[in-house]
């Protein structure tokens, strides 16, 4: 029996759902028209309408006039049609962690954004997804795959910078050889996997069991479209196929302070909580030489990076307040990652460095004496000596001979001042000033 077109109200969103047989498909550049059984012209993407063929049904929400990233569309089999899966695109937010099903056979579900054809969540089998995300030829099967590490030419134990290189250097081959977009695009992916921890965990786990469970690539949220066939209660559409992913992406520029970078021996990662961005870096991407003790004085750098990348939307579940709340953030792709180092870059790491060991050993006494001043008063007389002491017993040569500190500040034996024993002498003073009246430098506070 023909379908006529009618509109329909979906449940689950309380909008107007058109529904329609397509009858012509019209290639019009970079979209293509679709003449439905009522006569009303719709445009979809030509990467939608590669998977329609004339008698299909089609639906979706009334407001639809040209259909973009993140436009829901369904497009149901005709009787005679020869594909077997419907086609399902929608806009996706989070990605779950895997999970077994009744079979044990691992899955991913995602959440459906705006859900208004009643359809909420995709199930993804992990082998969907290793298919789509983990290969280099999305053609051959898992078993005739090159591995990524053999992409970029580089051994299963590089490291982070060693990846970053490998992809430029064999980026520049494939520009130069004339290679195509596709071999260009398998070398980005594979280094985009790579980059990350978690993602490189669940490759590696893949080349020893090809039947691992594996991640969304962060979490999700984009526009996906798929094949696939659609539940019995019409809430989960089950992917067999995934023919089209575009991340939620934005480009941004912006400058990073240093001290909020978390330095570890082989990467570092930037992390803004006001502005919810991370940024993962590599000593190939961030060209300067650090380790892990840096993050003992970062505090008393100034400098900062300028970082320019795509960021790609992501987030994950935290159980916070008695209840699990959805933290979202952008994550730089590491492919489109550019950082710009201040010129005089060494000459601040050096110099605070270099503050950081003339005064770092006092840090436990000052985070001490911080924490009696923020308890009970303090007469700043009482302040100044136990500084002075702290100086004379850890610095003060043999003698006691002058000893130079920062910027002209000497440091002598205590001499008896009778104007600060009087009572009108004394007086409570916060930990900045005794530090300062002590003879500590004023540089060891960043904010001077």
């Amino acid at each position: 029996m023909a379908i006529q077109a009618r509109t329909e109200i979906s449940p689950a969103t309380a909008v107007s759902v058109r529904q329609a047989r397509v009858v012509q498909i019209r290639p019009e550049g970079e979209k293509t028209t679709c003449l439905l059984s009522y006569g009303s012209p719709v445009l979809v993407s030509n990467v939608l309408a590669a998977h329609i063929r004339p008698g299909d049904d089609i639906r979706f929400p009334l407001s639809l006039e040209s259909d973009g990233a993140g436009t829901e569309v369904y497009v149901g089999k005709a009787a005679s049609s020869a594909r077997n899966h419907d086609v399902y695109q929608a806009p996706i937010g989070y990605a779950a962690q895997p999970k077994n099903d009744k079979r044990g056979e691992p899955y991913v579900r995602a959440e459906v954004a705006l859900r208004r054809l009643g359809i909420s969540a995709l199930h993804f089998a992990c082998d969907v997804l290793r298919d789509r995300f983990y290969v280099a030829d999305r053609r051959l099967p898992w078993e005739k795959q090159k591995n990524f590490y053999e992409i970029l030419r580089v051994p299963p134990t590089a490291s982070p910078a060693e990846l970053r290189l490998a992809f430029k250097l064999r980026e520049l081959e494939l520009h130069a050889e004339g290679a195509p977009k596709t071999a260009v695009a398998a070398a980005e992916r594979a280094f985009n996997i790579l980059a990350c921890p978690e993602l490189r965990s669940c490759y590696e786990s893949l080349l020893s069991n090809p039947l691992a469970p594996v991640l969304f690539p962060y979490g999700g949220f984009g526009s996906v479209v798929a094949l696939g066939d659609r539940s019995r209660d019409g809430q989960t559409f089950f992917v067999w196929r995934i023919v089209s992913y575009l991340p939620d992406s934005t480009q941004r520029r912006f400058h990073a302070p240093l001290r909020n970078v978390d330095f570890h021996h082989d990467h570092a990662v930037y992390r803004d909580s006001r502005r919810k961005l991370e940024v993962w870096l590599d000593q190939s991407a961030m060209p300067v030489v650090w380790d892990a003790t840096w993050n003992q004085w970062k505090h008393l750098l100034g400098a900062k990076i300028e970082v320019k990348g795509t960021f790609v939307e992501s987030g994950k579940y935290r159980h916070r307040g008695g209840e699990w709340r959805l933290l979202k953030r952008e994550t730089a792709l590491p492919s489109r990652l550019e950082v710009k180092l201040p010129t005089d870059i060494a000459e601040r790491v050096e110099t605070a460095r270099t503050m950081y060991h003339r005064f770092g050993q006092f840090s436990d006494a000052l985070e001490r004496i911080r924490a009696r001043i923020e308890r009970e008063p303090v007469e700043r007389e009482e302040l100044a000596a136990g500084l002075r002491s702290l100086l004379l017993q850890s610095a003060l040569p043999a003698g006691g001979a002058a000893l130079p500190v920062s910027r002209g500040v000497h440091l002598r034996p205590r001499q008896h001042d009778r104007r600060r024993d009087t009572p009108t002498g004394a007086r409570n003073l916060s930990l900045r000033e005794a530090a300062q009246h002590g003879g500590l430098s004023r540089g060891l506070y960043p904010s001077d």
